[in-house]
C-alpha cells in the first residue's frame, strides 16, 4: 500500500507541476516543483478527498511542514494509520 500511497501522490502533484511525472520522486522538494500555496491546497484537498481523510492544517502551516513528496505521503500514511486505529 505504501508504495500504491507514494504513486497516487506523486500522480497529483504531478497534475498541478509543470514536470513530468517521471522527474518526481519522494526527496523532490515541493518548491523546486514549482508548486505555489494554491496548488498545494489543491493537492491536499484531492488527497483528503482519495483517500478520506483530513488534513487538519491551513495553507499557511501545510507549506511550512511539507517540504517534499516525501513529507507529503508520510503525512497521508500517519492519516490513514490514525485512521484504521480508530475505526
Amino acid at each position: 500500500m505504501s508504495d500504491e500511497i507514494e504513486k497516487k501522490v506523486v500522480s497529483i502533484i504531478a497534475a498541478v507541476s509543470p514536470r513530468d511525472e517521471s522527474e518526481i520522486g519522494a526527496n523532490s522538494e515541493l518548491d523546486e516543483l514549482e508548486i505555489n500555496s494554491l496548488e498545494l491546497t489543491e493537492v491536499v484537498m484531492d488527497l483528503e478527498d482519495e483517500y478520506d481523510v483530513h488534513v487538519d492544517l491551513n495553507t499557511a502551516e501545510a507549506w511550512e511542514s511539507l517540504k517534499t513528496v516525501g513529507d507529503v505521503v508520510a503525512l497521508i500514511k500517519e492519516l490513514l494509520a490514525e485512521k484504521s486505529a480508530g475505526s
